[in-house]
């Protein structure tokens, strides 16, 4: 456990966001606190819930989200570390910003399950939908994939969906579930729905998301001027990612507090 001036402060808890833009909404709640980082695109300490957490931006893949988790594990020792992020929907029915709780994870390809799947922390599962609940989000247990490529058109999610029985479909949490499982950190997996099964994602977003980072905002909005007609479906897209980030941020916020009175009642059931 980590120490503030001689002070326990509660359990560990690290989150790791693949965008800035899933993380702003946390960021912007709370004292954080940059600290150096060789592999991810940022990270941050600060506390939630009598946590102190470490908050880390990994980027898209799994390359990225592999090495960030080590790093994250390697350097602060969390207890328990949750992947947060968005998601594209499988299953008909729904909404932007509606949570699902992943009890397994599987790795795709195309249709074709590249590894064994893993299972999330049953308890935690179980927390993070009392949660929801309490904050009324609506939320689903179950299947979600990690691909390597977003799923970008309603078929493709809609044939993820019935082959599996996934679902949800996101690029990262996989791969941080499988390096927490071999560094024996409990782990949880809970993504926001940005697009439903029955939404198209312009594929200037999927260009765009593979290359965040860049330094040119210039060339990132240059295709969308030069193609006016992809304006509406970016601005459904707007709309949903600001449902979907206050979704997550409600839930993380929610669920870094519940966890803190969890590891206090654990402390005081050890003592007794």
């Amino acid at each position: 456990m980590a120490e503030n001036g001689g002070e326990e402060k509660g359990q560990d808890l690290a989150f790791v966001f693949a965008l800035p833009e899933e993380a702003r909404g946390v960021l912007n709640t709370g004292d954080w606190q940059r600290v150096k980082s060789s592999m991810s695109l940022a990270t941050y300490r600060g506390e939630l819930g009598e946590n102190l957490v470490i908050l880390a931006i990994s980027g898209m893949g799994q390359e990225r989200a592999e090495a960030t988790t080590r790093e994250v594990i390697r350097e602060y020792h969390p207890e328990t570390i949750v992947s947060l992020g968005f998601a594209g929907g499988l299953t008909s029915g729904g909404a932007a910003g509606d949570m699902v709780v992943a009890e397994t994870l599987m790795p795709v390809e195309g249709t074709t399950l590249t590894g064994e799947s893993i299972a999330t922390d049953a308890p935690l599962v179980q927390a993070s939908l009392e949660v929801l609940a309490d904050e009324d989000i609506p939320a689903r247990s179950g299947i979600c994939l990690t691909t390597a490529h977003i799923a970008t058109n309603p078929e493709d999610k809609a044939l993820l969906g019935k082959a599996i029985g996934a679902l949800a479909a996101e690029m990262e949490s996989y791969w941080i579930g499988l390096v927490c499982k071999k560094s024996g950190v409990t782990y949880l997996a809970v993504r926001s729905i940005i697009d439903t099964v029955d939404h198209q994602l312009p594929s200037y977003v999927v260009r765009y998301a593979h290359k965040v980072g860049g330094k040119s905002r210039w060339r990132q909005a240059l295709p969308v001027l030069l193609r006016p007609w992809w304006v509406p479906g970016l601005l459904r897209l707007s709309a949903a990612a600001k449902q979907a980030q206050a979704s997550l941020t409600a839930f993380t916020l929610a669920f870094a507090e519940s966890y803190a009175q969890q590891s206090v009642s654990s402390n005081v059931v050890e003592r007794g």
